[in-house]
């Protein structure tokens, strides 16, 4: 461990790795702007000032940071899940609106579990498949094949009810 104090070290560590904690809370927020992922590292230092008992224990405050901050920003999609949904008066659709949402629900009804989990995370809630895969301990290569067989299947399941 270092002969600075935990609050000097602190600081020369955001002096130093400011830019790539920013770009790694960036690349993991959606439609993220510069200003989002500020403020999860800022959140991030402020818990950790917070309790100085923990900073004075860190060896490596760097990757500490970098920890802290995906642990937030999955704490971020989960609170994003876990919100109510409002409900609102949405227009009417229109009578093909409805039957090609009722074809495509009743096609998604008809995906294996797996592959409707991930076709509808990537393709709904827009989670990549970088997230997925640390999110649900998956491999990144088992999490493609699942979308690629469920994009397959309802393409086949919505061509032959169309026909």
């Amino acid at each position: 461990m270092s002969d600075l104090p935990a609050s000097q070290r602190l600081t020369e560590a955001l002096a130093n790795d400011q830019g790539r904690l920013v770009g790694f809370a960036r690349r993991r927020l959606p439609d993220s702007s510069g200003q989002e992922a500020e403020d999860v590292l800022a959140d991030v230092v402020l818990r950790l000032l917070e309790r100085a008992d923990i900073l004075a224990e860190v060896e490596n405050i760097t990757a500490y940071l970098f920890t802290a901050m995906a642990n937030r920003i999955a704490d971020l999609f989960r609170k994003k899940r876990e919100e109510p949904l409002t409900l609102s008066t949405p227009e009417p659709l229109a009578l093909e609106d409805a039957e090609e949402q009722l074809g495509m629900a009743q096609a998604l009804s008809l995906l294996s579990t797996a592959e409707r989990a991930v076709w509808l995370a990537v393709e709904m809630e827009g989670f990549s498949f970088r997230e997925l895969a640390e999110m649900w301990n998956e491999p990144i290569g088992t999490l493609l094949s699942r979308k690629s067989r469920a994009t397959k299947n309802l393409q086949r399941i919505l061509a032959e009810a169309t026909d």
